[in-house]
């Protein structure tokens, strides 16, 4: 392979850190320097520009806050990400709105800051290309860089746009990989509270042992650990917006708990008394029926229809197959770009098999398998050989499978990630990728469903 790889400063006094940035990074095909503190990175700034500048919070001299401004003047196209600790999260949210794309807590999982630079390159690669709610017009969508014709993704883009302006609470429904987190993004960035934070709290990649005081936060002694006081998600996200993702994961306790911040607007800490009031607009998200959890007592009724008040339902990618062509060319502009490739578009039978293809993981399996072709091929055309072996068809497990009469949620449920387990010959994050869901998440639905490798 020839292409240019995406350069990466890391900027942190963590010297053991930068070590595990460089290397690890490195072994994802990233391009990466270091330094040390803000007047060395000041210095590498000048030297080179960077795609990707990963930014620690608290530093020795200036903070990453105070050095955005320069990084954002001199290389305005740097997607910038904040590396900070919990406590120092609200002083993140600050860095969103001084010109940082992102920020990440310590400790985090490399996968994890993988799909945020991953993000933030997808979002710099969109700018000036019409993302914005002036794009969509007539019986067209551009839609997350992507100009989509299909009636029900022009239907969801404008009522996504018209409900932007309104107060109220949204839920969002869709598989996993239909782009349920863009859509919340794009419902903040066009609300009055767009000058406000935008938090972010997957429900189902917190153990739920966690999960209340990720929400809520905790006061310091509340439990072995807690040192601290710690701020939680809703306090954090205080006139601005609140982004649940997979909120039909959370358990019946849980789920009783949001209800009464929802209806109230208040909650108190893990291990506090002081009644705490925000003002946040909830935006949530789901790939589960919510409806048919609530028939089933899964989920509770009262909750569920708190969250619906409007739903904006997102096609799975096989029912828009038409906007194919135009998807790929968007992916292939966008990978040409970061790896310095030259392909114009796919022969007739890469064509055809991305046609064929089911795309259980939706838009982010597609992304990921024209990602594949871009670094793996060569020329100006993606051949059939440059796909993914499940895109090719040599996947059988992952084709369609009848489903028994009687069948339940969670039979059905335990079998497809069984399948998709199997065809990625047990590669938990192949497998997390696939299903377009966190290895996290993976990893507790394997022990839930009692899921094993004979």
């Amino acid at each position: 392979m020839t292409g240019q790889r995406v350069s990466v400063l890391a900027v942190d006094d963590d010297a053991s850190l930068r070590t595990v940035l460089k290397v690890i990074l490195a072994e994802k095909g990233f391009e990466v320097d270091a330094a040390a503190d803000a007047f060395l990175a000041i210095a590498a700034l000048e030297r080179r520009s960077y795609d990707v500048v990963l930014l620690d919070m608290k530093m020795a001299g200036r903070t990453g806050l105070e050095v955005i401004p320069d990084i954002v003047a001199g290389q305005p196209n740097a997607v910038i990400i904040m590396m900070t600790a919990y406590g120092t999260i609200r002083t993140a949210v600050d860095a969103l709105r001084a010109g940082a794309y992102d920020y990440i807590t310590k400790p985090f999982d490399v996968d994890e800051l993988v799909q945020v630079i991953h993000r933030g390159l997808d979002a710099r690669a969109g700018t000036g290309e019409g993302t914005g709610p002036a794009a969509g017009r007539g019986d067209t969508a551009r839609f997350a860089g992507i100009q989509w014709t299909c009636m029900p993704m022009v239907e969801a883009y404008s009522k996504a746009l018209k409900l932007a302006q309104y107060d109220v609470t949204v839920l969002v429904t869709g598989e996993s990989g239909t782009g349920k987190e863009l859509v919340a993004h794009m419902l903040h960035e066009n609300s009055p509270r767009s000058d406000g934070p935008f938090i972010k709290m997957n429900c189902a990649a917190v153990p739920e042992t966690l999960l209340e005081s990720e929400l809520f936060g905790y006061e310091k002694g509340a439990f072995t650990g807690a040192g601290a006081r710690k701020l939680g998600r809703f306090e954090l996200a205080d006139g601005g917006a609140l982004f649940l993702d997979e909120v039909g994961d959370m358990s019946p306790a849980m789920q009783a708990k949001l209800l009464r911040v929802l209806q109230d607007g208040e909650f108190e800490r893990v291990g506090g008394t002081d009644t705490i009031k925000v003002d946040v607009r909830i935006i949530a998200a789901t790939n589960r029926d919510l409806g048919s959890a609530v028939r089933e007592r899964r989920f509770r009724a009262d909750l569920f229809y708190r969250l619906n008040t409007v739903t904006i339902c997102l096609p799975p990618l096989r029912d828009r197959r038409e906007d194919l062509p135009t998807a790929l060319q968007y992916f292939l502009e966008l990978f040409n770009r970061q790896f310095k490739r030259d392909f114009r578009g796919a022969d007739e039978q890469a064509m055809d098999a991305l046609r064929r293809h089911e795309w259980p993981g939706n838009v982010r399996e597609f992304r990921n398998a024209i990602e594949h072709a871009v670094l793996l091929g060569d020329g100006q055309l993606i051949t059939l050989a440059m796909l993914p072996e499940s895109v090719r068809g040599g996947q059988a497990p992952l084709d369609p499978q009848p489903i028994s009469e009687g069948s339940s949620i969670r039979t059905v449920e335990r079998e497809h990630i069984l399948r998709v387990l199997e065809a990625c010959e047990w590669n938990q994050s192949r497998s997390a990728e696939t299903l377009g869901i966190h290895r996290n998440t993976l990893r507790r639905k394997i022990a839930e469903l009692g899921i094993e490798r004979e």
